[in-house]
């Protein structure tokens, strides 16, 4: 019998190695695609590492346990250890859903698993604000709300790369956030250089700009004749600085929402306007408006809406006087609408001017922001007319509309005609009023108390004095 023969009838037996090596259990660690494509499906893998003896078994399953069908490689040798891996193919709906993926081995050093599922990318929102300090300005460079923590921040002054001091990214709930600063010298601030905060997170680049450049921005009240006229709001944005309105990119927002509809932009006055109408404009509590240019940090002013707590106003009109007037036909004749009251309120003033039957058409006056009183606030607008007009005993109406109140304006009307006026004080008085009063009348309080006769001299003397005043800033305004 040949020595073959034994193999023959008993077979090859059970492989045996002997060795001084101790079971080491396996490693694993998740296998992403760096970027999926536009295929239809996403291959993902599982790497188990450093383990001994070479016996390993794969096992996928998905977020509700069920198994899937995986490709499993032959483990490879370095080192008396060995490396497996196993990759499985999900469809890119699956993945881009962020449904998870789990992987486990079993091995003789034990059991272990892994979780895959897609990472979460969020770009970072950049801000950069100059902060002065004695002989130089702080750039500050904030970073925030990104996902993965890795990125790179650089600096430029114009075209040349400058150092800054860069704070590691820190997780603040379930994002990071980062910080980078830059010292710049007064005297390179003061040349207007522009500097540059250049970020670059997963291979895209994000930048903010800053420079001593002015940009301003005024965002004005709204018109009152346009909501008298056409029932509707309408806000300018007027920007200044280097270029037009076309170089900004300007955004309008009403109580932190976006808004898109009803603006129009005119590149050579540099005015952005939005159109609002009056029912939604009744509602609105803030209004903003920011201009960027080139990545520069944004110019933002805001408009609060005051709406006090909807109690009824004061409104008188009063005229100065007469010996400020003069006396040709084109000497000016101006009305003054005093608006008060207790608390902080915005109020929209527009003029009628008639003769006979009420007119349609409202007018703007010069409209000056609320002043604190004694007593609470006031509102000042004043119109110009002129004498020629006055004579011909036109009826002058002066109607305010508190902010958010949906109840009717209040009026006021003066003229010249003594038979329509409620008080006239003569000449003599160095003070002339004509009063008409064409709404409900106003509940008595502090103030109405001036108006009695008791108190007449006392109160013409204040006038007096208050309208001489009025009037003083009027010329220095036109001036």
């Amino acid at each position: 019998m040949k020595h073959c023969d034994y193999f023959d009838y008993w077979g090859h037996g059970t492989k045996v190695t002997v060795t001084t090596n101790t079971v080491a259990s396996p490693t694993l660690f998740p296998l992403l695609q760096c970027k999926p494509g536009s295929a239809s499906t996403v291959t993902v893998g599982c790497l188990a590492n450093d383990f001994y003896p070479k016996s390993l078994t794969f096992q996928w399953t998905d977020a509700s346990g069920s198994t899937l069908t995986s490709v499993q490689y032959p483990p490879t040798e370095k080192n008396n250890k060995y490396s497996g891996v196993s990759l499985l193919q999900v469809s890119k709906s699956d993945w881009d859903s962020r449904r998870s993926f789990n992987c486990s081995v079993t091995h003789s050093g034990g059991q272990t698993s892994v979780k895959l599922e897609k990472e979460v990318l969020l770009p970072p929102k950049l801000t950069l604000l100059a902060v002065p300090g004695g002989d130089a300005q702080a750039l500050v460079c904030t970073i925030q709300d990104f996902l993965p923590n890795q990125l790179s921040v650089k600096w430029k002054k114009n075209a040349n790369y400058v150092n800054g001091i860069n704070w590691a990214p820190k997780l603040i709930g379930d994002v990071y956030s980062a910080v980078s600063v830059l010292k710049v010298e007064n005297k390179d601030w003061d040349s207007e250089a522009v500097y540059t905060c250049e970020v670059v997170h997963q291979e895209t680049s994000y930048t903010k700009k800053a420079s001593k450049a002015p940009i301003t921005m005024i965002l004005n009240q709204p018109s009152p004749k346009e909501m008298f006229n056409n029932n509707q709001a309408k806000l300018k944005c007027i920007v200044r600085g280097q270029g037009t309105v076309s170089d900004f990119h300007i955004t309008w927002e009403i109580d932190g929402q976006i808004v898109n509809d009803n603006i129009t932009e005119t590149d050579q006055s540099g005015i952005s306007t939005m159109a609002v109408s009056l029912h939604k404009w009744q509602t609105v509590n803030k209004v903003r408006c920011s201009a960027t240019r080139d990545n520069n940090t944004s110019v933002i002013q805001d408009l609060i809406v005051q709406k006090g707590d909807g109690s009824e106003p004061k409104v008188t009109v009063h005229i100065l006087p007469e010996e400020d007037i003069g006396k040709a036909n084109s000497a000016e004749v101006t009305l003054v609408c005093l608006v008060s009251s207790r608390l902080l309120q915005d109020y929209y003033i527009a003029w009628l001017e008639q003769k006979g039957q009420k007119g349609s058409t409202y007018t703007d006056g010069i409209n000056f922001p609320p002043q604190k009183t004694q007593h609470g606030y006031s509102v000042t607008s004043i119109y110009t007319t002129t004498k020629e007009k006055w004579n011909q005993y036109k009826m002058f109406s002066c109607h305010a509309w508190p902010a958010g109140n949906r109840k009717p304006m209040k009026t006021r009307e003066v003229s010249k005609a003594k038979s329509n006026s409620t008080e006239y004080f003569t000449p003599e008085s160095k003070v002339s009023f004509a009063l008409n009063c064409t709404d409900d009348a106003i509940e008595e309080d502090e103030y109405s108390s001036l108006w009695s006769t008791t108190s007449s001299f006392i109160f013409l003397f204040i006038s007096s004095l208050l309208f001489n005043m009025i009037f003083s800033l009027v010329k220095m305004k036109r001036a």
